[in-house]
């Protein structure tokens, strides 16, 4: 249930957004986002069938006489924005307080809400590694289209655990060579990937993908509060380091933190992709209906 992620007041606010690409898609089929396409809008182009969360406006009753079954007129003008999104459901995201996974699951949420209530196509994606290291990509969910999608995608997100490893470059670029139309990819990650995530973040941009990278941590990463004598497991790979967390080893880590998020950024930037920064201290209704809104995600 989308109250189980959201409340009532909130998903009236998410219903007044939209998603916003840089880039023109053309899609399997047309729905309401106009398009910058040569063509007069009253161009018939073709039908598709209504779903539960269209406009009764638009319903074609000649048709519904002939195919028997709702269908709505559209035409050459009008253009449906393939919503792909990503979500790192790795080991690593579990941690933190507010909760790094949790906010990224309210994430693809809010995100997905917007698109489907606007007609727009939404795929979940979970970006893994089972328990064998086989590196694997799997839809969560087939292409979904209108309200009729929403309770089942907040349904599945809801029902998201945290499991395994990361290989980010394995599992974007596993998601290009099976998703060869382009659209709007927005990965949702910590970035905390062992061999890093450049190569699978180029085979998306290869694919003509509009892409969004959305980088989330929580604040005791991004300013850690430690003291004294401290041992650090690695909560995938459970590996161990210990640590004295003296001045000159905390300031090591605050700028060796800065350097890792300069990459992501610089990245972003020389792929012509969108980057911020999801820091889950900041209130999630103000990052979405503002910072979302500033970087042009959202509008």
């Amino acid at each position: 249930m989308p109250e189980q992620l959201f409340d009532g007041s909130f998903l009236k606010k998410l219903e007044m957004l939209t998603l916003s690409a840089k880039q023109l898609f053309r899609g399997d089929t047309r729905g309401e986002r106009r398009s910058s396409m040569h063509g007069a809008s009253v161009e018939f182009a073709d039908f598709r069938p209504y779903v539960q969360g269209d406009d009764f406006r638009r319903i074609d009753w000649n048709a519904f006489a002939k195919f028997e079954s709702l269908m709505l007129r559209l035409f050459v003008e009008e253009q449906e924005l393939p919503v792909h999104l990503v979500l790192d459901c790795s080991l690593s995201m579990n941690y933190g307080t507010p909760n790094k996974f949790d906010y990224a699951r309210r994430l693809a949420a809010a995100l997905s809400y917007i698109a489907l209530a606007n007609t727009d196509r939404v795929t979940l994606t979970t970006a893994t590694v089972d328990e064998e290291k086989e590196q694997f990509v799997g839809p969560t969910t087939g292409p979904l289209r209108g309200k009729a999608g929403i309770m089942r995608l907040m349904e599945t997100l809801s029902s998201l655990k945290t499991a395994g490893k990361t290989d980010l470059n394995a599992s974007l670029s596993r998601f290009a060579l099976r998703n060869t139309r382009a659209g709007l990819v927005i990965v949702i990650s910590d970035l905390l990937a062992d061999n890093g995530y450049e190569e699978g973040f180029k085979r998306i941009r290869y694919g003509k993908h509009e892409l969004v990278i959305i980088q989330t941590l929580a604040p005791q990463e991004i300013v850690p509060e430690l003291t004294g004598d401290v041992r650090l497991v690695d909560m995938e790979t459970k590996g161990v380091v210990d640590i004295s967390a003296t001045r000159a080893v905390m300031q090591s880590y605050s700028k060796r933190l800065a350097e890792f998020l300069h990459e992501a950024q610089a990245l972003a930037h020389r792929l012509g992709a969108s980057y911020i920064l999801a820091n889950t201290s900041v209130n999630f209704e103000d990052f979405v209906l503002r910072q979302l809104r500033t970087m042009g995600l959202a509008k």
